[in-house]
């Protein structure tokens, strides 16, 4: 079985072979879905998904009242979770629940604060070099290990775009630009369809 898959592995090695291409600097022509829907992640996998983006534990996301974890208790059935043992909801919802995006937001935006502490305070693992100097080179820098670390993939010239645009927009009303803008970046990639449907 292995002999048979050996010259698989090496043409796959040898595909993968090569510099890294970087960002693109046009968008790639879209692609089509194999499947017809699109399926929201449950919770859980959302925030162990994020949780491993971000480097943190996956119970280290958020905390409501600093006690209930947000994903696991707090939010479960809004998240799409099931709660058998208290409330008797042994299936997911079949639609989402208008408090959903409030809960989603909650988790991403002190999951992306947490992070952005936790850099600011130690040793930078994200968002190191807008912490340096905040320059549009380092925003780039920080936007394209965002999506590398969320969505699993090489950033588009119109992902650097937003994020950029989102310190433009933020920069007149901010009193801490640096912080406001990779939390808010963070958690707009957090956020995003990609990162929450499979």
């Amino acid at each position: 079985m292995l002999r048979s898959l050996l010259p698989i592995t090496l043409l796959a090695l040898a595909a993968c072979k090569g510099d890294d291409p970087g960002p693109a600097a046009t968008d790639p022509a879209p692609s089509t879905s194999r499947v017809q829907r699109a399926l929201p992640k449950p919770g859980e996998v959302w925030g162990r998904d994020l949780a491993t983006a971000l480097a943190l534990d996956e119970h280290e996301l958020c905390h409501e009242l600093g006690t209930a974890d947000c994903i696991r208790e707090a939010h479960r059935v809004t998240l799409g979770g099931v709660e058998a043992e208290r409330l008797g909801i042994d299936d997911p919802l079949e639609n989402a629940l208008v408090s959903a995006p409030i809960a989603i937001d909650r988790v991403a935006i002190s999951a992306c604060g947490e992070r952005f502490d936790r850099d600011k305070a130690g040793s930078p693992v994200l968002f190191g070099p807008v912490l340096d100097t905040d320059t549009p080179a380092s925003r780039q820098l920080v936007s394209e290990q965002l999506v590398r670390s969320v969505l699993a993939r090489h950033p588009t010239r119109s992902d650097l775009d937003a994020l950029e645009g989102l310190h433009a927009t933020l920069e007149p009303v901010s009193s801490d630009l640096v912080r406001d803008w990779a939390v808010g970046a963070c958690v707009v990639v957090a956020t995003s369809t990609e990162a929450l449907f499979y």
